[in-house]
């Protein structure tokens, strides 16, 4: 069979390059503290060899007659030292053209990338490989058990395959949109970079507490979201806007058994207008209903034919590329950012095989903030922990002081980190 060399880009993925921008960078990073000092040239060496079985991640990004697509690069990739903005725009030409970087300092691997390429599931699976391969040119004996994908396989469809396209299907459940929404706001940093503090807990007790109110983790974290961001920005301020929209991505890839490393989520929107006082019980319990209402399969469905039906739109599909880039942009003002007041993402428990999990002490999770959508968290269990990080690209702090003091009044023992971003004023 013939190599494949250029991909088009999968159906969330299109929006990202009209949009993108020294404002908007639309990174993730998942971050590994090790056991050792990293051996840089070792790790570069295990990105090249992964990215020989994972091509849609050896790709640059190519502008079309009517779309970007993904072909394929040639150029050899190189790992680079941490920067204290790593979360920031990535400049793909100076980056041998390629949409992802990797990190190290010390101790540390950090794989930062651009979601025109995958989201946060994708991107860990990919970073697992990274991991696996640089110990074992380390000289470790390591069995994979079955929880990361070893072996050269370019051409493996399933895990290079748009997934919105092929479980596109009809669907009737109207998608109500939330408007007027309230947003997180503050003295913005005059330098780039963001705001970073994490928060770690024990898992049980986590999710023990989170029983307590009946919820899920994630639901009750997207509780807490929603009672701290009401008390900071809408409670006794006269707000104008009192609806908050906080968008939770969902993994799409259990629901249809994908094994994309591609994006495949789709996002619930938990929403509320906040006519009256709020306490946490009931934020909680609001959150909870909205999720569950969010991950009924029909409303998922809806909200997937509904994206790949603007792809799909013949009018559109034949608007040259400069024209579209315009159509997009607007259109994502509207239809894109500004429906939301923030998001939270929990990527879940990372499982790693014992052999290599031995040489892991910790992994982190994060996502880069944007000019509207100003203040992230994002979740990732790993080891019995917890880490809950928060992003924001504006000097005030309150709202991650307020977010973490609820789960401290809830009997949570907290250790707490920070980049201290505002310290550099």
């Amino acid at each position: 069979m013939k190599k494949r060399n250029w991909y088009p880009l999968d159906n969330a993925a299109k929006i990202f390059p009209a949009v993108y921008g020294e404002k908007r960078p639309y990174n993730f990073c998942f971050s590994a503290i090790l056991s050792e000092k990293v051996e840089p040239e070792k790790l570069n060496t295990a990105v090249n060899q992964i990215l020989n079985r994972v091509p849609t991640f050896k790709t640059k990004l190519k502008r079309g007659v009517f779309w970007y697509y993904l072909e394929e690069n040639k150029k050899p990739f190189r790992v680079s030292e941490e920067v204290g903005d790593y979360l920031g725009l990535i400049d793909f030409s100076e980056n041998n053209d390629y949409l992802f970087k990797v990190f190290y300092r010390e101790y540390k691997i950090s794989l930062v990338v651009f979601h025109a390429l995958s989201d946060g599931n994708g991107g860990l699976e990919v970073f697992k490989q990274i991991l696996l391969e640089y110990f074992r040119l380390l000289g470790k004996q390591i069995d994979a058990e079955g929880l990361i994908k070893t072996g050269v396989s370019p051409e493996n469809f399933k895990e290079r395959s748009d997934n919105y396209v092929s479980n596109y299907k009809k669907a009737k459940v109207k998608i109500k949109k939330p408007k007027k929404l309230a947003h997180s706001d503050g003295t913005a940093f005059d330098y780039d970079g963001f705001g970073l503090i994490t928060a770690t807990t024990d898992s049980l007790a986590l999710k023990d507490l989170a029983k307590k109110y009946k919820a899920t983790v994630t639901e009750f974290l997207s509780g807490v979201y929603l009672y701290v961001f009401y008390t900071n920005y809408v409670k006794g301020m006269n707000a104008k806007n009192k609806n908050v929209c906080i968008l939770v991505p969902v993994d799409m890839r259990r629901k249809y058994s994908s094994e994309s490393l591609r994006n495949f989520s789709l996002f619930v929107r938990v929403t509320h207008y906040f006519d009256r006082d709020y306490d946490l019980e009931e934020c909680v319990k609001i959150a909870s209903e909205k999720m569950r209402e969010g991950l009924d399969e029909k409303v998922l469905d809806s909200i997937n034919h509904f994206n790949v039906s603007v792809e799909k739109n013949v009018l559109l599909k034949i608007v040259p590329l400069f024209l579209k880039d315009v159509v997009l942009r607007i259109g994502y003002h509207f239809e894109g950012e500004n429906l939301q007041s923030g998001d939270l993402s929990n990527v879940g428990l990372v499982e790693l095989p014992e052999d290599l999990a031995r040489y892991v002490r910790d992994i982190n999770f994060s996502i880069s903030a944007s000019h509207t959508s100003k203040q992230l968290v994002a979740a990732v269990g790993y080891n019995g922990k917890v880490n809950i990080t928060f992003t924001r690209n504006f000097t005030e702090n309150g709202f991650e002081r307020d977010f973490i003091g609820v789960l401290a009044q809830n009997g949570l023992d907290i250790v707490v980190k920070s980049n201290y971003w505002e310290k550099k004023l």
